[in-house]
């Protein structure tokens, strides 16, 4: 074999190692997230998550019946479909707990700036009587419903669900009362978390669990 053939020969086999190189490369970079996140999710699956609010498992759909709103209309939550809905259960006389949930709403959906739309808020009186008309001006974009508890429990549920590690005690942050709560509805009309005890909310973990979910989804 000539000298320039042999030395050809060599390039050749150079370049195929090169190659197969470049290519086993490029399969591990593409392959290694992959088998590391597997191996996270079967063998070192975290017993908690980060979420302040309560996940609900499994996620109930909204009511699909008509609600009156305050001035006697109509109202569906199927309405609200394609946005993220955060509702609260209150009475008449909203006292400062109420008031200041309501209020905690507000800024949350405030901070969101060109998301800020794509919240939207119910509040479900349960007795019959009337609003301030000071809180219908603090909250002119809430939308007041009248309904009877029975009609939200089942629906609505306090109890059950993956409590994140955020929260902290369980046990004292969940009351078993509708009135102590907010939740979150996505926008496909499923009811997918629960937050802690009203009196005890912590606006930054709160304002934080809606960031995390608007920048996560592609809807709403």
């Amino acid at each position: 074999m000539s000298e320039n053939a042999s030395s050809s020969a060599f390039s050749l086999s150079a370049q195929r190692t090169k190659s197969r190189r470049t290519l086993l490369l490029v399969f591990l970079t593409c392959a290694l997230p992959v088998a590391v996140a597997a191996v996270l999710y079967f063998f070192i699956r975290p017993e908690t998550t980060n979420n302040y609010g309560t996940l609900l498992v499994p996620q109930p759909d909204v009511s699909s019946r008509a609600f009156d709103n305050i001035n006697g209309e109509a109202f569906t939550m199927q309405s609200l479909k394609g946005k993220w809905v955060l509702v609260q259960i209150m009475q008449s006389n909203c006292d400062e707990t109420c008031q200041n949930t309501l209020y905690y709403q507000r800024q949350a959906r405030k901070t969101k700036g060109k998301d800020m739309d794509r919240i939207e808020r119910v509040a479900f009186v349960t007795d019959s009587g009337p609003l301030s008309t000071l809180l219908l001006r603090q909250f002119p974009q809430v939308h007041f419903l009248r309904a009877k508890p029975a009609d939200l429990a089942a629906w609505l549920p306090v109890h059950g669900g993956i409590v994140g590690k955020d929260q902290g005690n369980a046990a004292v942050q969940a009351t078993g009362n509708l009135h102590d709560h907010v939740f979150v509805v996505d926008p496909l009309g499923h009811v997918m978390m629960r937050f802690p005890n009203n009196s005890t909310l912590d606006f930054g973990k709160f304002r934080k669990d809606l960031s995390r979910l608007l920048w996560a989804s592609n809807i709403g």
